[in-house]
């Protein structure tokens, strides 16, 4: 196993093996579409620059985007142990030593400098989360500047000959957590540093900041950015109201980026509100906050509430259908019930959400293979026939993704039977959301129209 950094800007056949194996896993628990990666100047030295929302599934989104083998920095508190460090220099990230960490470190920084250098000078790529540490909400914070520093450095060190491109690229989940998430990966207009590296001769604070600057703009043009911390629960809500009905009603593609750019429009068009119209933006605030808090009490979604003509004959034949299928979806639990048990016992210690779906990304790419096996082995040694232990074995994934499937269309079904009951108990609550859901979407469509 490569563990040497003199080495960790060669190709490494080993990192490719498991990079391609982490890969696959990877899209399968997030439904990814990536944007951009073609306007990429692959024969540039490189440094790519995302947000840093969801722990160590930023870095692994970046990754998996590609065939290539990206150097990223990390904090050099992560490289406790001599065994982390063998496995951190495995997978190609190198530790960036900080005050913190001790004053008689920093000098270990001239290494990792140098090994950087190497990268850039192979092409490979550096990867950088910019905002230090991660944090759950869809906002960009202040970037620290070490970024631009490495970038500076490392190009004046090579007299301006490096031709260093920082790329932007924003990262957007539709959940941080949840298997089958939506992810949508943009890759921003590359930043070419050279047009600073006079200004950075002269005065490197103002190189600096101005890199930055031009970095912040271009990582918020590639994400979706809520400036407004006091309604980000409205802002986020209106995400879910007025997006579905403007594709729909607009006839746009359904894709994930065209959900991006419509979502972009309408936070521009709400913050415009806010701030020639403050009477216009809290009244419809008023309205989120109404409407969040009625989905609340009745346990509907925005989903079933635009539906508005769920009928009874649609219910009366997904029922039976569901009950039909019922034994593949136990079938698949059961065949599937350890991995699955094991992996959500690991992510449920986990005090930071934002690392949960890092734990079940990473232990279930290994514990699903070894439960498969393991199970085959002994349903061979029971059956003694290797046809009928081999189609047990192709069994065990296709059933996980039965199971997956039925859970999903069993949860539609139960959306919309509580509208049905809903709609029948409780009529003037389901009259009134849809008639904030209405108010809500023409309150903001003719801005986003102009």
């Amino acid at each position: 196993m490569p563990t040497d950094r003199e080495r960790i800007e060669q190709w490494s056949l080993g990192y490719h093996l498991l990079k391609s194996y982490h890969d696959f896993f990877f899209k399968i628990y997030f439904n990814t579409t990536v944007v951009g990666i073609k306007d990429i100047p692959f024969d540039k030295s490189l440094i790519l620059a995302a947000n840093h929302q969801n722990s160590l599934v930023d870095a692994l989104a970046v990754l998996s985007s590609r065939r290539w083998q990206l150097v990223y920095l990390a904090r050099a508190d992560v490289f406790k142990t001599s065994t982390l460090r063998k496995i951190l220099t495995f997978i190609k990230i190198m530790p960036v030593y900080r005050i913190r960490d001790g004053y008689q470190n920093l000098q270990l920084n001239d290494d990792i400098f140098r090994k950087t250098l190497d990268v850039l000078k192979n092409h490979r790529g550096i990867g950088i989360l910019p905002e230090g540490n991660h944090f759950g909400q869809r906002r960009l914070r202040p970037l620290k500047k070490g970024i631009a520093r490495i970038a500076f450095q490392a190009e004046d060190a090579c007299e301006g000959k490096l031709n260093i491109h920082i790329i932007p690229v924003g990262l957007n989940y539709s959940n941080y957590v949840n298997f089958r998430s939506k992810l949508l990966v943009r890759f921003g207009q590359p930043i070419d540093i050279s047009k600073y590296l006079d200004l950075y001769r002269q005065n490197p604070a103002l190189a600096y900041n101005a890199l930055i600057e031009e970095l912040e703009v271009g990582m918020k043009a590639e994400m979706i950015q809520i400036d407004d911390e006091a309604y980000y629960d409205e802002y986020e809500m209106l995400r879910e109201i007025f997006t579905p009905m403007h594709i729909k009603d607009k006839k746009l593609p359904k894709h994930l980026n065209s959900q991006f750019e419509v979502d972009k429009k309408m936070i521009a068009a709400v913050d415009k509100f806010k701030t020639n119209s403050p009477g216009q933006f809290q009244n419809l605030m008023d309205e989120v906050k109404s409407y969040s808090k009625l989905i609340s009490e009745t346990g509907l979604s925005s989903n079933s509430i635009q539906a508005k003509g769920i009928k009874l004959w649609s219910l009366l034949i997904k029922l039976p259908l569901l009950l039909i299928t019922l034994p593949l979806f136990v079938g698949g639990f059961v065949n599937n019930i350890i991995p699955i048990a094991v992996t959500n016992k690991a992510s449920k210690k986990i005090k930071d959400v934002q690392f949960i779906s890092s734990i079940r990304l990473v232990v279930g790419m290994f514990i699903f293979p070894i439960m498969f096996i393991i199970q085959t082995l002994v349903f061979w040694a029971i059956s003694g026939n290797g046809i009928y232990s081999l189609c047990y074995l192709i069994s065990l994934p296709l059933g996980a993704v039965m199971a997956y499937l039925w859970r999903k269309y069993a949860l539609k079904a139960i959306e919309d039977i509580k509208w049905v009951i809903c709609k029948f108990r409780n009529p003037e609550k389901t009259t009134r959301l849809i008639q904030l859901n209405n108010s809500i979407y023409n309150t903001i469509s003719p801005s986003i129209e102009k």
